[in-house]
């Protein structure tokens, strides 16, 4: 048989990798004969030229006749970028991550620097830090955050410690920034990042420990994960602050105040009930 291409979503077109789609399914929990069904039925409807995005689309489609509970966590990375297109939601969500670890968040918060005022998208504290942290949101699967991104907010940190060390003394403690994008960043903005000391957090960055791997070892997954309710349902959860699904699994009932229909809301608790039942 020919060799089948893909389109990426940068526009190249790549030869067909049947192992990575076997892996991600098997790593989002499916066994490995739902996982081999499911490749051989997207070799089989493929075409030349098929984008990577409707590859995924396929199998996530699949997936979730298959194995309903295992289908929220393969759509991870197609949830994550739904938290848009502004990005606050986002950040509510990065909040969440540090919240499960124990830490006490608040998110847009105004801080006085030695020169100006700073808002930092959250702030994560402990009896011992303060974790700024700025949060990089894409639209676009293919854009990437670049070293002005670090650049840029290593010169905020500057400001903003430069108070705790001109202050009166009475804030003891150390403070570190991070930087949490939802896609990746290029090799210099890692570099200076890691330079001046920012912890870098991208979808795969570091290589152990990235942000996917901190959602799923949480099992932290966000409620546009749910494939029962419409995309303006879920734009409603979001703005009555709701971002994870263990939230809604938790807390059932808040569906019951907002407008989601009634098959939809079942849908979801059915959902809720494959992944944390």
């Amino acid at each position: 048989m020919p060799e089948l291409l893909v389109k990426k979503y940068n526009g190249d077109l790549v030869p067909f990798d049947r192992q990575r789609l076997l892996s991600s399914l098997k790593r989002s929990g499916a066994t490995d004969r739902t996982a081999d069904i499911i490749t051989q039925a997207i070799e089989l409807e493929s075409y030349d030229g098929i984008t990577t995005k409707e590859i995924y689309k396929k199998a996530s489609e699949l997936l979730s006749k298959q194995e309903r509970g295992t289908s929220i966590k393969y759509r991870l990375k197609q949830a994550i970028m739904e938290l848009g297109p502004s990005g606050y939601p986002f950040e509510k969500f990065v909040g969440e991550l540090f919240k499960s670890r124990g830490f006490e968040v608040e998110t847009g918060v105004m801080m006085q620097g030695w020169s100006v005022m700073h808002e930092v998208d959250v702030v994560a504290k402990n009896p011992d830090k303060y974790y700024l942290v700025e949060c990089k949101f894409h639209n676009d699967l293919a854009a990437k955050s670049d070293v002005k991104v670090s650049m840029y907010f290593q010169s905020r940190m500057y400001d903003i410690k430069k108070v705790l060390r001109n202050g009166d003394g009475k804030n003891k403690k150390a403070m570190a920034g991070w930087i949490v994008t939802n896609t990746r960043f290029t090799k210099d903005a890692i570099k200076f990042g890691n330079d001046y000391g920012l912890v870098m957090l991208s979808w795969d960055y570091p290589e152990s420990g990235g942000l996917r791997e901190w959602i799923e070892l949480e099992g932290l997954h966000p409620i546009t994960s749910l494939s029962s309710l419409t995309k303006k349902e879920k734009k409603e959860l979001l703005a009555a602050g709701i971002v994870r699904c263990s939230h809604l699994y938790e807390q059932p009932e808040l569906m019951d105040k907002l407008p989601i229909k009634l098959r939809n809301k079942r849908g979801a608790l059915n959902e809720l009930k494959a992944l944390f039942g």
